[in-house]
């Protein structure tokens, strides 16, 4: 077809095309982007199947949450600075407790905001997320002596850290469990602290020492809760050193989550081994160390108030595996 413009003195010639619809022409589809092709699969999944691997080594190998003791399930917080202002303890004949429980403490509450929150703690760096292990601790000594009327709970450790203040480990405890709600008025009266000991030995003869303060007679029998990794430290050593019967003394472990085969080497090298060459703790860096726990120089009186086991307190045999052969009210 061809048309010619009017009124110009040249013409212009346009050439429109056409189409004959009976041949049914349809437009070229345009090609649609592939997100995934074949080379971007052959990228991608060994990356998945690398990830899909570290997540189940992780679920596989990661550590079983800590179980706490039913106390914690139970547990009635106190709020804000409200203490309870009245008790009704009752008659208790103290005199009649037969059974000693012994919590040694670690770290040091320092008695305000929740225990269970390690900012509220003064911690040593390798005590880091131990926090809910000590708290096991505490609510497993309360579960025990709430389960036999006639047993003593200890709470036991000095102020063995400069930075902590006035705070001792063993009071720390003590407030812990008044802030959780544990110091019921059925047992108030058979809680209570030993401030003076800087390590494990002392926390086990020390606390004997304050139940007999207490109730005026020496423990029947003695359960130690603490650490599992220690177990054979108390069992195997500062029993024995002590002369306390094995078959009356018992130890509950309950040990912190992580790597429990390397802490039993630790425990090994840095306590068990310098325990067993020197049972009393009378020299090396046992001695060292409780030197180092008592940064404020101070001093018990167990001797005075414990006669009978009163050469135990400065015991130090030429042979520092000797074990002491006095009399001791615990074996007559």
């Amino acid at each position: 077809m061809e048309m010619q413009s009017r009124g110009s003195s040249s013409a212009v010639r346009i050439n429109i095309p056409t189409v004959n619809v009976s041949e049914g022409w349809t437009p070229t589809p345009l090609r649609k982007r592939r997100w995934f092709s074949a080379r971007l699969l052959r990228l991608y999944l060994p990356c998945l199947l690398i990830i899909s691997l570290v997540v189940n080594i992780y679920y596989i190998t990661r550590p079983t949450p800590l179980a706490l003791p039913d106390t914690l399930s139970s547990t009635r917080v106190q709020t804000g600075n409200a203490k309870q202002s009245h008790r009704d303890l009752g008659e208790t004949d103290l005199r009649q407790l037969t059974d000693l429980v012994i919590v040694p403490g670690h770290g040091v509450y320092l008695g305000s905001g929740s225990p269970l929150d390690e900012a509220n703690w003064y911690l040593q760096d390798e005590q880091r997320g131990e926090v809910g292990t000590f708290m096991a601790h505490v609510g497993e000594g309360m579960e025990i002596i709430k389960e036999h009327e006639h047993a003593l709970l200890v709470f036991s450790g000095g102020k063995t850290r400069v930075e902590a203040g006035a705070h001792s480990e063993s009071v720390g405890y003590w407030a812990a469990a008044e802030h959780m709600g544990w110091l019921t008025d059925d047992v108030f009266r058979r809680v209570v602290t030993e401030d003076h000991a800087r390590d494990s030995f002392e926390n086990v003869l020390f606390s004997i020492a304050r139940f007999h303060e207490i109730t005026g007679n020496y423990p029947d029998r003695i359960t130690v809760v603490g650490f599992e990794f220690k177990r054979s430290r108390f069992m195997d050593l500062h029993r024995r050193a002590l002369h306390y019967p094995k078959i009356r003394f018992n130890y509950v472990g309950i040990n912190p989550p992580g790597n429990s085969e390397a802490l039993s080497r630790s425990e090994k090298t840095n306590a068990y081994n310098l325990f067993a060459k020197d049972l009393y703790g009378c020299a090396g860096p046992l001695a060292e160390k409780r030197k180092s726990r008592n940064p404020f120089r101070l001093s018990h009186g167990y001797s005075q108030s414990c006669p009978e086991i009163a050469l135990l307190f400065d015991f130090c045999p030429d042979n520092p595996t000797a074990v002491f052969d006095g009399d001791l009210p615990w074996l007559s």
